[in-house]
């Protein structure tokens, strides 16, 4: 059985609540990584996925590249989300459990995205900086010490407090214009999931590691929402709650 973390990116979209009940029946509790200004346009949605037992991150406002915006804008980025998701957890009258945090794309302010670690001395300077407005906040990750990819390893011991993933279900590729590695329809997203490339952010038939699953919250792929849940369980993919 392979156990995993469950996260979904962005929104709260229009089809929000019904991705809820969806994960709801399945028993299955998520972080939504969403952004402020979707979250502004409908607060009860997020509201909804508070109040019914799931945890709201923060995926900053607008869904920036953190590598193409001042340190100023990161910031407000962060901040004005982090407050917007406060207010949400007073006002549902529950206790916020934790403050997580995922950068758009991934990219924690250098040029590179996904776990690197490469970075010039400016780079650096400025992906430190952001993260320590993260941690002043009081952002944090877990230990994922059942994560055992090499890849995986050097963000475990950089400090860093983001939230980074090790599986994509790639569904966001269906309506791009030029879908990505070929992914065109829900066909593709489950055949996807037999691919056996454990080092490469495609190791659900590898045994040894845990997960961090990514999916997201688009309008336009909610009709691949609970086939794609349903895609991981048929896996044996089991998912572990956040708290």
């Amino acid at each position: 059985m392979k156990q995993a973390y469950l996260t979904i990116d962005d929104g709260p979209s229009v089809d929000r609540k019904a991705k809820v009940d969806v994960l709801n029946r399945h028993q299955i509790q998520a972080v939504w990584f969403c952004m402020g200004v979707d979250m502004e346009a409908r607060p009860e949605d997020a509201l909804y996925t508070i109040e019914a037992g799931h945890i709201v991150g923060n995926h900053s406002f607008s869904h920036p590249d953190f590598s193409e915006i001042s340190l100023e804008q990161a910031r407000d980025e962060i901040v004005s989300t982090d407050q917007m998701i406060e207010d949400l957890y007073q006002k549902a009258g529950v206790p916020r459990p934790v403050k997580l945090f995922r950068f758009p794309y991934g990219k924690e302010g250098a040029a590179k995205p996904f776990f690197n670690f490469d970075y010039t001395p400016e780079e650096f300077e400025r992906v430190t900086e952001i993260q320590k407005v993260l941690k002043d906040l009081g952002y944090v990750t877990f230990p994922f010490e059942e994560i055992r990819y090499r890849y995986f390893q050097g963000l475990r011991d950089s400090g860093r407090v983001d939230w980074l993933w090790t599986y994509d279900a790639m569904e966001w590729c269906v309506f791009q214009e030029k879908p990505p590695f070929g992914v065109k329809c829900l066909d593709d997203v489950l055949e996807m999931m037999d691919l056996d490339l454990p080092e490469r952010f495609m190791g659900l038939n590898y045994p040894d590691s845990e997960e961090i699953v990514v999916i997201h919250d688009h309008p336009q792929t909610s009709a691949l929402f609970e086939p794609v849940v349903r895609g991981l369980l048929d896996k044996g993919v089991r998912f572990k709650r956040f708290t």
